[in-house]
């Protein structure tokens, strides 16, 4: 069902390029059977069955060319662990949610926290948008956590944590790893990062998931691809994603399954037949 749904979603979005594929496809067989035909008269390629046959390699060949898999399977070498990456909602999987953070762990949605970011919507859908409830585990979360006061900060927590620093909060059966990932300019509240942040704040992640995680899928979101962008390719950013999972997993099994969410926003960006065989050669 999900590969017709697949199917079904590359149709849909490439009408004309299927149609166009058909049309290419038909004609280059049409040619090859009528070359046979001509330097071999004892084959004939004629009549409704060959018609029927003609047409169906070519629609086979078009789909076969626009359909793109929106989830595949890497399996880590020598563990127990595999990595999913699959194109979806990251609050509808299964498991434990790592969500990407500022280095404030901010709740106000506005200036400090977009509510376009993934930061954003999870206070709006987990908490009504209202910070309360929200603020009340981060800081018993961070009670322990070294900190540096950050007084001129324009608006939002003064309060600066490390970059991989995590909290984990629990809502409505759910539960979520916040990481710092992004460092929030106190002039202007702009969340920036980097690379190097980015590899930081993951080894922190996958450190707290491996502890939390007790049998659970853990699942993280394609992080360092929204407003505190790192400017990354798609499919750079994802490799990145998935060179951290191996790395701890071979180091230390974090769980059993580890699942890379995309929207389906990025589903032009890349073919995850490409992914899989790049990390299966």
């Amino acid at each position: 069902m999900q590969a017709l749904s697949d199917l079904w979603h590359g149709v849909s979005r490439h009408p004309w390029k299927t149609i166009g594929l058909v049309y290419l496809a038909f004609s280059a067989l049409f040619t090859l059977f009528q070359a046979v035909n001509f330097f071999d008269n004892k084959v004939k390629f004629e009549g409704l069955i060959y018609l029927a046959l003609l047409t169906s390699l070519s629609v086979a060949f078009a789909f076969w060319r626009v359909w793109k898999p929106s989830r595949i399977s890497i399996s880590v070498d020598h563990t127990n662990t595999s990595i999913e990456i699959v194109f979806g909602d990251l609050f509808r999987m299964p498991g434990i949610k790592i969500i990407s953070v500022n280095n404030f762990f901010d709740s106000e949605l506005g200036k400090p926290v977009s509510d376009k970011s993934l930061h954003g919507i999870f206070i709006k859908r987990s908490f009504g948008g209202h910070p309360q409830g929200f603020d009340a585990q981060v800081d018993a979360q961070l009670a322990n956590e070294p900190s540096v006061d950050v007084p001129q900060k324009q608006a939002g927590k003064t309060k600066s944590y490390e970059i991989g620093t995590t909290a984990l909060i629990d809502v409505a059966g759910d539960t979520y790893i916040l990481v710092a990932l992004a460092e929030s300019n106190p002039a202007t509240c702009k969340a920036s990062s980097d690379v190097t942040k980015m590899w930081l704040a993951l080894h922190g992640a996958w450190q707290r998931a491996r502890i939390e995680a007790g049998g659970h899928d853990i699942n993280v979101a394609l992080v360092g691809s929204g407003l505190a962008g790192l400017g990354l390719p798609t499919r750079d950013l994802l490799n990145l994603i998935i060179l951290s999972a191996i790395t701890e997993t071979k180091a230390q099994e974090i769980t059993r399954k580890i699942r890379i969410v995309l929207y389906r926003d990025r589903f032009e960006d890349l073919d995850l037949r490409d992914v899989k065989q790049h990390w299966e050669e």
